[in-house]
């Protein structure tokens, strides 16, 4: 195996990770603000299971950043991780994957600063996680070939759908209501 072939691999690995692990994350979060998981699980314990994943994606969004950078194929700089749409190589894929980490970003150190900023303003800075979770969607649909395989795309778009399901719920019924745990 060639260095370009274990870079593309790792890549690959680390960013359908990071996917599946956001999605939790995602679903987590709903479930907080809904009845989802009433009865399954006490709220307390869904927000530390929110609060662990959201950490735990950390490493392997790292690692398909990192891996990227270094991949002589890929080409993409340290800017290119921050300015979207300005790698050679698959513009729109990667553009996208760029304004998805922005996001992310955005979402992560918000959350961190929660306690320091207006309530409302942090619950609309936390709501972009939906915007996020679309754009990686997208951009892994767009630049991964892993996405051509059924064994993939299949429990992606059971993921994305579920998501999409619930986020629409939400939107049509409001916040439903839960039991104090």
């Amino acid at each position: 195996m060639t260095l370009d072939q274990l870079l593309w691999l790792s890549s690959r690995v680390a960013a359908l990770t990071a996917f599946f692990t956001l999605a939790a994350a995602l679903v987590t979060g709903q479930a907080l603000r809904s009845a989802m998981f009433e009865g399954a699980m006490r709220n307390r314990d869904l927000s530390s299971l929110h609060r662990f994943l959201t950490i735990c994606w950390v490493p392997f969004v790292l690692l398909h950043v990192l891996t990227m950078t270094v991949d002589g194929v890929a080409r993409v700089s340290p800017i290119d991780l921050v300015i979207p749409f300005r790698v050679a190589y698959a513009v729109l894929p990667v553009g996208l994957g760029t304004i998805g980490f922005d996001l992310l970003l955005i979402v992560t150190v918000t959350s961190y600063l929660r306690r320091h900023l207006d309530p409302t303003a942090w619950r609309w800075l936390h709501r972009l996680s939906y915007l996020m979770f679309g754009v990686f969607a997208l951009h892994a649909l767009l630049a991964g070939s892993d996405f051509a395989r059924p064994l993939v795309l299949a429990p992606a778009a059971g993921v994305v759908a579920f998501i999409a399901i619930v986020s629409l719920a939400r939107l049509v019924f409001g916040r439903w209501e839960t039991t104090a745990n």
